[in-house]
């Protein structure tokens, strides 16, 4: 389990670190990724923007993020 994601988090931020994510914000509808604002809209801003449950948001990031497994051979 990784640390709680911060509501202050930039998306650009985020997908920088985890771009494994970028499915999850298409299969949500959310234009984030390419958007002149990533670089400064945190994931407040989006669930507050699109009308989503904020903990919601990150609850389906962290399982995401926590369901990746690295391809055999990289011990990163």
């Amino acid at each position: 389990m990784i640390p709680a994601l911060s509501r202050d988090i930039t998306v650009k931020a985020l997908l920088d670190r985890h771009p494994r994510l970028l499915p999850l914000f298409m299969e949500l509808g959310l234009p984030c990724p390419g958007c002149p604002a990533e670089a400064f809209h945190t994931l407040a801003d989006v669930a507050r923007e699109y009308h989503l449950d904020l903990d919601q948001l990150r609850q389906r990031i962290d399982t995401v993020i926590d369901g990746y497994t690295a391809p055999a051979g990289n011990s990163r």
